[in-house]
């Protein structure tokens, strides 16, 4: 056992080698640490940056995804309804110039031209005009369909004009010469 030293005026001969080994070991515990919080944050931000270009390509993939969806048609009715975008109306157009009198008055035009359809409304002095026109689209070789929706007297005015809703459908000259060249071919290969 160590003697104990009672005089308190006399310096100690025994040097704290052992607390400046703690100070020390506590320092180096202590710059140790920080640079590891200093590691893991400067791994967190290139983790973050890693993530960031990862949700950048991830949106790049999904814009052009949907470019070349919008580019490409889906289904076989949005490639015929651009088809049909791409046919203008004149083929139905001149067929109302081509049977169009002046004792009739359209009063509403609906084109349809994916399916080839105008459906009217109009107005007509009488109801035989209203007929004859149905007439005129019915002769016409450019019409396939006609209806008659409805047809009435407007009571209200005083010169009782006839109203009437009126749908044709107009043949695709085109389409009907692609059918025809079609069939024509598949009878000469018969024949052959």
């Amino acid at each position: 056992m160590k003697r104990l030293q009672l005089d308190f005026h006399r310096n100690p001969s025994v040097v704290p080698w052992l607390g400046l080994l703690l100070t020390v070991i506590g320092i180096v515990a202590v710059l140790w640490v920080m640079t590891q919080l200093d590691v893991a944050k400067e791994n967190r931000n290139q983790l973050e940056i890693r993530e960031d270009e990862v949700a950048l390509r991830l949106r790049q993939q999904e814009a052009r995804r949907l470019a070349e969806q919008k580019a490409s048609p889906v289904s076989g009715k949005v490639a015929k309804v651009t088809q049909a975008q791409l046919v203008q109306n004149e083929i139905g157009m001149g067929i109302l110039e081509e049977v169009w009198r002046p004792e009739i008055a359209f009063t509403r035009i609906d084109i349809a031209t994916v399916e080839q359809d105008i459906k009217l409304e109009l107005e007509a002095k009488t109801l035989n005009d209203v007929l004859l026109l149905v007439d005129r689209l019915n002769a016409h070789p450019a019409v396939r369909n006609v209806s008659l929706a409805r047809n009435a007297i407007k009571s209200g005015d005083p010169f009782k004009p006839a109203v009437a809703s009126i749908e044709f459908f107009w043949k695709d000259a085109k389409a009907d010469a692609l059918k025809a060249s079609n069939v024509a071919s598949q009878v000469t290969g018969a024949t052959r």
